[in-house]
């Protein structure tokens, strides 16, 4: 029986860096960055302060100190909160960080864990310690970095730098600084079918202040300024990854239709490239053809 939960869990793991491995080939969002670094690690730099339409990919202003939310769906966030709500019941930031307010139910559901396993989690480090980051966010950013790691079996993710602007860590104590998140997306690995949209999405709304209606929103203003084939591929990828999203992505999700409407745009203006370049190897074509004839 145990043999079979571990296949499943593996081919869950698998699943999840093949999409870690597309995810980090997009450019284009407005709220994050995606990089990859190897086979299981994702780089992700998201806004910390929405300043408009601009994306990780733009010069924007000062790092904020601003808190955050833990819900996409919480647009009226007040310069005056002094933390973002990171250790609710539905997701804390350190294993180590005394828990929020719990009903009944949710008590009952984690008083089964011992000290021994919450001690195991809090030591899960990264490959690449953080004292090791060479990784720079942009201005008015948060880096964080999510893995899938083998060895753990299932995926997690770092703060990499702004520590103290998501979470009180009380020192600069590289073991703390490399204990990963307490996220809800991640506790439910083990019941849910996660996918690596569901972790970034948390992330995004964690981190980015006011917190986004649609984690997943476009910059259109940067795709548009990207040269032609560059802006095909480009739009034929996120497209890919949107379109995945609509499918097999969770539909209660309050910013689900949100990115179904990102969708239609898109699509058109990928066939819109699609036949800008098409127009433009027929016009060389030609081009290539009559030069031939005049040299005869």
């Amino acid at each position: 029986m145990s043999s079979k939960r571990e296949r499943e869990q593996k081919r869950k793991l698998q699943h999840f860096l093949g999409d870690l491995a597309l995810l980090g080939s997009l450019q284009g969002f407005k709220y994050f960055q995606p990089w990859l670094r190897g086979k299981e690690e994702l780089l992700l730099t998201v806004v910390n302060e929405d300043l408009g339409w601009r994306s990780p990919g733009f010069m924007v202003s000062r790092a904020s100190s601003y808190s955050s939310t833990s819900s996409c769906n919480s647009s009226d966030v007040s310069p005056s909160s002094s933390s973002p709500s990171l250790a609710s019941r539905s997701s804390s930031p350190l294993p180590g960080e005394p828990p929020g307010p719990r009903d009944s139910q949710s008590h009952t559901k984690t008083q089964p864990q011992t000290a021994r396993e919450a001690c195991i989690e809090e030591h899960l480090l990264p490959a690449s310690p953080s004292e090791r980051e060479i990784a720079v966010p942009e201005v008015n950013c948060t880096l964080f970095l999510l893995a899938g790691y083998v060895k753990y079996g299932r995926p997690y993710a770092w703060i990499r730098s702004n520590h103290e602007r998501l979470v009180n860590i009380g020192g600069t104590d590289s073991m703390v600084k490399d204990t990963p998140m307490k996220l809800k997306s991640i506790a439910d690995w083990q019941t849910r079918a996660i996918r690596v949209w569901d972790v970034v999405s948390e992330l995004v709304c964690l981190c980015t202040v006011p917190s986004p209606s649609n984690p997943f929103a476009l910059d259109m203003r940067y795709i548009k300024s990207l040269p032609l084939a560059e802006r095909f591929l480009v739009t034929g990828a996120l497209l890919n990854f949107l379109e995945m999203y609509v499918v097999y992505g969770n539909r209660d999700e309050l910013h689900y239709d949100k990115v179904v409407e990102e969708v239609k745009p898109l699509r058109r203006l990928h066939v819109h490239s699609l036949l800008e370049l098409q127009r433009l190897r027929e016009s060389s074509g030609r081009a290539a053809v009559q030069g031939s004839s005049a040299e005869e």
